[in-house]
């Protein structure tokens, strides 16, 4: 496990020298900013598709 934290180091350290922006911004960029939205987003879609399943349930039942 310590071995592949410190390859995504590596990884954001060489993407935020690409970037010209620092780790930490980076950091603040990719886990506040972009992880949550997409969290909020593909729950948001979970609950439309579980919506859309029940009234497709409830159709074809009837």
């Amino acid at each position: 496990m310590d071995t592949i934290f410190w390859i995504c180091v590596k990884i954001m350290q060489v993407t935020s020298d690409f970037l010209g922006i620092t780790y930490q911004q980076l950091n603040v960029i990719l886990f506040v900013i972009l992880h949550p939205i997409v969290t909020v987003v593909l729950f948001l879609k979970y609950r439309k598709y579980k919506k859309l399943a029940k009234l497709n349930a409830s159709a074809t039942s009837s």
